[in-house]
C-alpha cells in the first residue's frame, strides 16, 4: 500500500462534510441513522463515504448485520474526526468569548484529591486574575480523563500517568503522592484494624480497572489472600460519604480528602495495624499536570495552566 504524503487531504479531495459523517457513523455504527442525523439523504451519505475510502485508498467500514462496523483504518479517522469537531467548537466558543467580552474558557480534568485543597486555590486565584474567564473542572479516574484529554475534551490535567497509557505527545510534570487511607464513619471501629478483619469488612470503593482499587486489590494479594468481596463500586463522592454515613462500611481514599470531611466530622481515619498503610501506598503512582500540544492551547488556557503550576509549586514549598 503506498503511503500518503503530507498532503494526502488534497489527493484524498477531503471536505469539511466529510468529517461530521465519521463520527454520525462511528456514533450509530448505521448507514440510515447517520444520513437522518446530518439531514441529508442515504445515498449522498454512500457518496461521501465511498469519496473517503477511495481518497484513502482503505476501506473504513464493514457491512454486518449488526450494522456498520469500522475497520482500524475506520477507529483511526473516526477518533481524529472527532478531536477535529470539537477543536472547531472550541475555536467558535472563543470567538465567541472573546466577540462578547469575556476571557475565554479553560477545562480541567481532575482526580480527586486536587480537589481538597490545589484547584479550590487555583480557581480562587483565577477569580481575583481572570474574573471573566469561564472554568469547567471535570473529575474522573485518570484512564477516563487521559481519554478524553485525546479526543480534544480537556484542555489539560491534574492525574496519574499510568503505564498503560497512550503517552505519546503528553507531557508529565509530576507533583507529589497521595498517601491513602483507609476511613469510616465517626465511631464505627475503636482498635486499630488487622488485615484479616479488613478483609471481612464491607467496602465501598472505586471501580475495578481504577489506580486506587488497583492498589487496594494489590494490599490484599501481595499478601496471599484474595481481595474483600462485599464491595460496592461507586464513583461519586457524594454516594460514597453517604454510603459510609448510613451503613457500617469501610473505603480508601486519598489522606487530604479525608482530612477534609474528618474537619466536618463526616468521615474519619481509621487506625489499621502497623505495616498495612504502608503496604497501601507503597506502589502508587505521583499524580501530576498532564498536557498535550501545549503550544496548541488557547491564550485562556496557557495563563490557566501557569498560574495551575505556579499555585502546586508554592502549595509544595
Amino acid at each position: 500500500m503506498k503511503p500518503l504524503n503530507k498532503n494526502w487531504f488534497v489527493r484524498a479531495r477531503l471536505k469539511s462534510r466529510h468529517i461530521p459523517v465519521l463520527v454520525a457513523l462511528g456514533e450509530t455504527a448505521n448507514l440510515n441513522r447517520a444520513a437522518l442525523n446530518l439531514g441529508i439523504s442515504q445515498p449522498a451519505m454512500s457518496k461521501l463515504l465511498k469519496e473517503l475510502e477511495e481518497g484513502l485508498g482503505v476501506q473504513l467500514f464493514e457491512r454486518h448485520a449488526r450494522g456498520m462496523v469500522p475497520t482500524r483504518y475506520g477507529e483511526a479517522m473516526i477518533r481524529h474526526a472527532r478531536r477535529l469537531l470539537t477543536q472547531l467548537d472550541d475555536a467558535f466558543d472563543e470567538v465567541n468569548s472573546l466577540r462578547d467580552g469575556q476571557a475565554g474558557s479553560v477545562r480541567i480534568g481532575t482526580i480527586l484529591t486536587p480537589c481538597a485543597d490545589l484547584l479550590p486555590e487555583l480557581t480562587r486565584q483565577i477569580k481575583q486574575r481572570h474574573p471573566a474567564l469561564e472554568l469547567s473542572i471535570h473529575t474522573g479516574s485518570s484512564r477516563d480523563l487521559l481519554a478524553a484529554l485525546h479526543d480534544g475534551e480537556l484542555d489539560f490535567l491534574i492525574a496519574r500517568f499510568f503505564a498503560e497509557a497512550d503517552q505519546q505527545g503528553l507531557r508529565f510534570d509530576a507533583l507529589h503522592q497521595e498517601p491513602l487511607s483507609v476511613c469510616a464513619r465517626p465511631g464505627l471501629v475503636d482498635h486499630p484494624l488487622g488485615l484479616a478483619e479488613l478483609h471481612g469488612m464491607d467496602w465501598v470503593l472505586p471501580p475495578p480497572g481504577s489506580v486506587l482499587r488497583h492498589e487496594f486489590d494489590a494490599l490484599f494479594l501481595n499478601a496471599g489472600m484474595p481481595p474483600p468481596s462485599k464491595v460496592v463500586n461507586v464513583e461519586n463522592l457524594l454516594l460514597v460519604t453517604t454510603l459510609l454515613e448510613k451503613n457500617p462500611m469501610l473505603t480508601v481514599l486519598p489522606r487530604e480528602v479525608a482530612e477534609h470531611y474528618g474537619r466536618y466530622g463526616m468521615l474519619e481515619v481509621v487506625e489499621v495495624e502497623e505495616g498495612i498503610e504502608a503496604c497501601l501506598n507503597r506502589n502508587l503512582m505521583a499524580y501530576g499536570v498532564i498536557t498535550q500540544n501545549e503550544e496548541l492551547l488557547s491564550p485562556a488556557a496557557k495563563s490557566v495552566l501557569a498560574l495551575l503550576r505556579e499555585t502546586a509549586r508554592l502549595q509544595a514549598a
